[in-house]
């Protein structure tokens, strides 16, 4: 029988999950970033009290829809009534973006070798342009163009899949 992952080894795995989920409920990249690492904070908090959890998945979307209601209301934007009506149901992102990996994963395997290293770089390790620049040798703005173009081919295999695509 498969021993259950920590709460720890299923954030490592699937950390970009959480980071797409908030990118799907507020428009600024920053912002997204900023609320998936709460979201993250809050439930490694979780396993450092020592709360068992049975299933982490669903319950890590959980934390984070709390952090995105928390994130509205601060904002004040919306009234509660309105909140939920904005963010995405943890349900179908999840299967939207396990499905799109699964559609990337050979396209990503089709590009020269270092836009997939800036790829895994960037959304596996989560590392910054910079550091990425710094971690490979190369300047900034190589980094930058590389990623760009990397991105616009992924785009580019998914609209040729059918999948349509937009910015979240």
């Amino acid at each position: 029988m498969d021993e259950k992952p920590t709460i720890s080894e299923w954030l490592i795995e699937n950390f970009y999950v959480i980071h797409f989920y908030m990118r799907r409920g507020e428009a600024d990249p920053e912002v997204a970033a900023q609320l998936a690492q709460e979201a993250i904070a809050r439930f490694l908090a979780m396993e450092k009290r020592g709360v068992d959890v049975e299933r982490i998945e669903p319950y890590a979307f959980a934390v984070a829809q709390r952090v995105l209601f928390d994130h509205y209301r601060v904002k004040g934007r919306y009234r509660f009534s309105e909140i939920e009506d904005n963010i995405p149901d943890p349900r179908e992102s999840a299967e939207y973006v396990h499905g799109l990996r699964d559609l990337l994963r050979p396209e990503i395997k089709k590009l020269p070798r270092r836009q997939r290293q800036i790829i895994w770089l960037r959304y596996y390790d989560g590392m910054s342009p910079k550091e990425i620049a710094d971690e490979l040798g190369i300047g900034a703005r190589t980094v930058h163009n590389m990623h760009s173009l990397a991105l616009r081919r992924l785009r580019e295999a998914l609209i040729q899949q059918g999948i349509e695509y937009r910015r979240a």
